[in-house]
Parts: structure tokens; C-alpha cells; sequence
């Protein structure tokens, strides 16, 4: 299935789950945040936070400080 990952195209088998995804792209889980079409999953959801195509996620660092 196709989806968009910080506006790049990315293929995955499905079903993927948002957990899936991060260890598919190596990205480290640490100050991580995801946001699935606009809405931010909380990391305890990720396993259980199904994909479908088309899906527009973000991924970003969480950064504190001021």
C-alpha cells in the first residue's frame, strides 16, 4: 500500500501499524512524534494504530527548551 511519510511516498506490505512503520524506517522511537492525516497518536497507540493507503504521517522530533 502506498502512503505519504513527511511528504515522501512511501510503499509498505499491509496491514502496517504505526509501530511497524517506525522500525521498517530505522527511525529512533526516542522524543518521537507521529501524526496520522493531521491528528497526533500517542506512542502507546502505535502498535494498535492500523495504516490504510493513502495515509498522510508525519514524524518529527519532539525538542524542548525556550
Amino acid at each position: 500500500m502506498r502512503i505519504i511519510v513527511n511528504q515522501k511516498p512511501q510503499q509498505l506490505a499491509a496491514p502496517c501499524t504505526l509501530q511497524h512503520l517506525v522500525e521498517q524506517l530505522a527511525l529512533n522511537p526516542n522524543g518521537l512524534a507521529l501524526a496520522v492525516n493531521q491528528t497526533v497518536i500517542a506512542k502507546r497507540e502505535w502498535a494498535n494504530t492500523l495504516l490504510a493507503p493513502e495515509d498522510q504521517v508525519a514524524a518529527f522530533q519532539i525538542v524542548t527548551g525556550g
